[in-house]
């Protein structure tokens, strides 16, 4: 088994998956950081997104 695969099989054990997304780049680092947050805190679910043009809040359905 190489490291690569020894690897995907210690996150699937931690309860995590492997998922493919295309993003924007301009907002690249705030999907990482949201994911990072939401395995740290697996209680926690992603509700609402801001709008960088206007600041508003608007619920992620």
């Amino acid at each position: 088994m190489n490291r690569n695969k020894r690897y995907e099989e210690k996150m699937k054990q931690k309860g995590l998956k492997k998922v493919t997304l295309w993003l924007p780049v301009s907002a690249e680092i705030e999907f990482k950081q949201m994911a990072e947050f939401c395995i740290e805190n697996p209680y926690h679910v992603p509700y609402m997104a801001k709008s960088i043009k206007t600041g508003r809040f608007a619920k992620a359905v």
